[in-house]
């Protein structure tokens, strides 16, 4: 209910004229570009004005996302005549419980800017402009799509054909910003340090939960976790960048998308149970289905304990005390973290298995006939 709450006043501030971003009311509510308070804003007044229930209203939009990203996942492949995978992919998606999770249950609209991506990369070999138009509103609604940017701009051929793309990309968000700005008399400062400040969910995923509960167990560490906190965002920057280096600037872009986004679920220091969408829709995209199954049943059974005993009401602290039963949330997330790590350990070392393997055949083939001829060359007696 934190976030419908949030939904409402943000939503509300907006309908009085107000500054979202400088009000001390929503100082950790809205922590985005101005793009989705608007949504919120219509689902305010609209569930005001036909007496209509908030969390109806708000979670439509990225319900309607999610039918979008089914199909464009079957219009990804149908384009290409594969109409068996086009259905197949389509349905993986529109049936997975984590994007059902995260949309209908949860209210989260992280299925929106999910859906700009696809679309950029659906457009990116037909036309630059549009494509870095999806991925720009997209960027505009949450922040997070900055994580693929350097995959599309990779993949596309010729420096007009990039500079088109990147003007898109980052006129759309700062034309948004800049009527933001006039229509409700806030300042640039404001925003950006709001988007680009956000450092929410340290210590309830990944490595940085197992140094928060070590600090539990042994105050004189706590400051390593503070560590953390503070300066944890910078490791995760090395850890995307080291692995855009060796293998994502190599994929097409819906390939290295995923690889970067694995890289951020294996080494991010900061998470929202939201974000477990994310690779979803990427995975099929990419037809990798082997790690999808184990982190798809990881990721489920976190998101259904998380969910059903906290997020909606508190029911596991009337059962334990607040540190068992943040314990036993965060241990409940290891499966689906530990799915990612191996994911991405396969992505990452597949390409060097695969040379290797040429390199091995192609001596195999050179160096055959070389020995068939020594081997011909011996005496009866002695082969």
């Amino acid at each position: 209910m934190y976030d419908i709450d949030s939904y409402r006043m943000v939503g509300s501030v907006i309908l009085q004229g107000g500054d979202v971003y400088s009000h001390p009311d929503l100082v950790k509510r809205y922590p985005y570009l101005p793009l989705q308070m608007y949504w919120m804003a219509f689902s305010v007044w609209f569930s005001e004005h036909f007496q209509l229930s908030l969390v109806k209203v708000v979670k439509q939009a990225p319900i309607m996302a999610d039918v979008g990203i089914a199909i464009i996942l079957f219009r990804y492949f149908h384009r290409s005549n594969q109409t068996e995978i086009a259905l197949h992919s389509g349905l993986l998606y529109a049936l997975n419980p984590i994007a059902i999770f995260v949309s209908a249950y949860h209210g989260q609209f992280d299925a929106i800017p999910t859906l700009c991506i696809l679309l950029a990369i659906y457009w990116l070999d037909r036309s630059p402009l549009i494509a870095g138009f999806w991925h720009g509103l997209g960027i505009l609604d949450k922040s997070w799509p900055v994580l693929a940017i350097f995959s599309l701009v990779k993949s596309i051929s010729g420096w007009r054909k990039k500079f088109y793309f990147l003007c898109a990309t980052f006129t759309i968000p700062l034309t948004g910003v800049i009527l933001y700005i006039i229509l409700f008399l806030s300042n640039l400062v404001d925003v950006l340090t709001r988007a680009l400040g956000y450092n929410h969910g340290v210590g309830v995923w990944g490595y940085t939960s197992i140094i928060r509960m070590i600090a539990v167990l042994n105050p004189n560490l706590s400051f390593l976790f503070l560590l953390f906190i503070e300066n944890g965002r910078y490791l995760t920057l090395g850890i995307l960048g080291l692995v855009w280096i060796i293998r994502a600037r190599s994929e097409m872009p819906h390939e290295g998308i995923l690889t970067i986004l694995l890289a951020f679920f294996a080494g991010t220091h900061a998470f929202s149970i939201q974000y477990l969408m994310w690779l979803v829709p990427f995975a099929i995209l990419s037809r990798d289905f082997r790690f999808l199954k184990f982190y798809t049943l990881g990721a489920f059974g976190y998101m259904l304990l998380t969910y059903s005993t906290l997020i909606l009401e508190p029911h596991i602290y009337s059962l334990f005390t607040q540190q068992q039963a943040d314990w036993i949330i965060i241990l409940s997330s290891f499966p689906a973290w530990i799915v990612t790590i191996y994911w991405l350990k396969q992505r990452l070392f597949r390409i060097h298995k695969r040379l290797s393997e040429t390199v091995k055949n192609s001596l195999s083939e050179q160096l055959s006939p070389i020995f068939n001829k020594l081997d011909q060359s011996r005496p009866t007696e002695h082969k």
